[in-house]
């Protein structure tokens, strides 16, 4: 137990940068063959219709079809491989050429966002949400997507009149633009925004400015591996990333404020008790032992309240609908994350500053840090 709360965790900083570097190696990787594959850099990441913009194509199928599951996943095969039909996306292409557009097979295929059923009785339909063609290849009218969703809801109908012709199956198609992601974006970032400088003024207020800066740091490191992972396992942003995202910055900092919590408070046995904030925010001391000493001491609670959280949001990600996995699995992402910031990220590079300044206080003070006997083992030279 003694050797534990010994562990030199904030003298190994370099170790700990080496996992969130490769994951942000994956994910250029992956963001980069997309968006090259696809020719269209909006390709690297899982861009929902919420952002992009799309289609919904609404059959109406009734409770006795999508109630029986065997049933549903007939009918939504078969619409399935109309949508992401070879056929229709030579057509397509055929098709931009008379418009003069230059578009290939892969970017004129349908990609399907996500699937739900709505209404109830005989009115229950079944909703497919897919992908515009991107802008990259279409014209500001959006005439080529247009064009496609005719020929696929052509190529339905004509389906369900061959093989279902006295099921009375009503199809329709619409389109909707990404009108609304504009001030979507726009409110995510000013509430993220707001959200940081609010805790940022907290934590300057209640510790000192070095743990507010090191906690945004990590809330950066915690927004900045959501991501990373979202694009590495292709996650549909959306509406859910967006709130996931607020989520996390509202949440991920917990464990973090906890731990600069007990370092100010062994700080302050460390000088003697003082209850001047000002003495203890200027104290010289050993930080690295005080900090090491901190996270070790909180590791625990951290562990506890961490998994407490996670147990609850991964049952969502495996029951949930699919808009609830689209939440779920970005907050476990983000859960993970500041889970590895509170303990080891923000620490680490509060020390790193926080001994930058003193050995400068020190050299002020004494004219120079003597370099085969250091004062504090907390300052290196």
């Amino acid at each position: 137990m003694k050797k534990l709360l010994n562990a030199k965790i904030v003298e190994k900083h370099w170790i700990w940068a080496i996992a969130p570097v490769i994951i942000f190696l994956v994910a250029v990787i992956v963001f980069t063959s997309f968006a090259v594959t696809n020719k269209d850099v909006t390709k690297g990441m899982n861009i929902g219709i919420d952002f992009a913009g799309g289609s919904i194509l609404t059959v109406e199928l009734g409770s006795d079809i999508l109630n029986d599951k065997s049933k549903y996943d007939e009918h939504y095969k078969a619409i399935e491989n109309i949508l992401t039909s070879s056929d229709i996306a030579k057509q397509v292409v055929e098709i931009a050429k008379e418009m003069g557009i230059e578009i290939s097979e892969s970017a004129a295929v349908a990609s399907i966002s996500y699937v739900q059923t709505s209404g109830s009785g005989g009115e229950m339909s079944l909703v497919i949400k897919y992908d515009n063609i991107s802008s990259t290849f279409d014209n500001a009218t959006n005439d080529l997507t247009t064009e496609r969703n005719k020929l696929l809801e052509n190529q339905i109908k004509s389906y369900y009149e061959t093989n279902y012709a006295d099921a009375g199956v009503t199809i329709s198609t619409s389109y909707i633009g990404a009108t609304a992601s504009a001030d979507l974006i726009k409110t995510a970032l000013i509430a993220v925004s707001v959200s940081l400088v609010l805790i940022l003024i907290y934590i300057m207020i209640r510790f000192e400015v070095l743990s507010g800066v090191a906690a945004i740091m990590g809330l950066i490191h915690d927004v900045a591996m959501m991501v990373f992972l979202v694009i590495i396992f292709r996650i549909q942003v959306n509406s859910a990333f967006i709130a996931a995202l607020i989520t996390i910055v509202s949440y991920s900092i917990n464990n973090t404020i906890v731990v600069f919590d007990r370092v100010r408070e062994n700080k302050k046995k460390e000088i003697g008790g003082s209850k001047s904030m000002g003495r203890i925010r200027n104290a010289i001391v050993d930080n690295n032992k005080i900090v090491n000493a901190s996270v070790m001491q909180t590791l625990t609670r951290s562990i506890n309240s961490t998994i407490t959280t996670m147990v609850a949001i991964t049952l969502f990600a495996i029951i949930g609908t699919a808009s609830v996995r689209e939440f779920a699995l970005p907050v476990i992402f983000g859960l993970v994350a500041g889970f590895y910031s509170s303990l080891v990220i923000a620490p680490s590079l509060y020390c790193l500053m926080k001994n930058s300044i003193d050995k400068r206080k020190l050299m002020d003070r004494d004219g120079a840090v003597k370099k085969d006997k250091p004062k504090y083992a907390g300052v290196k030279n």
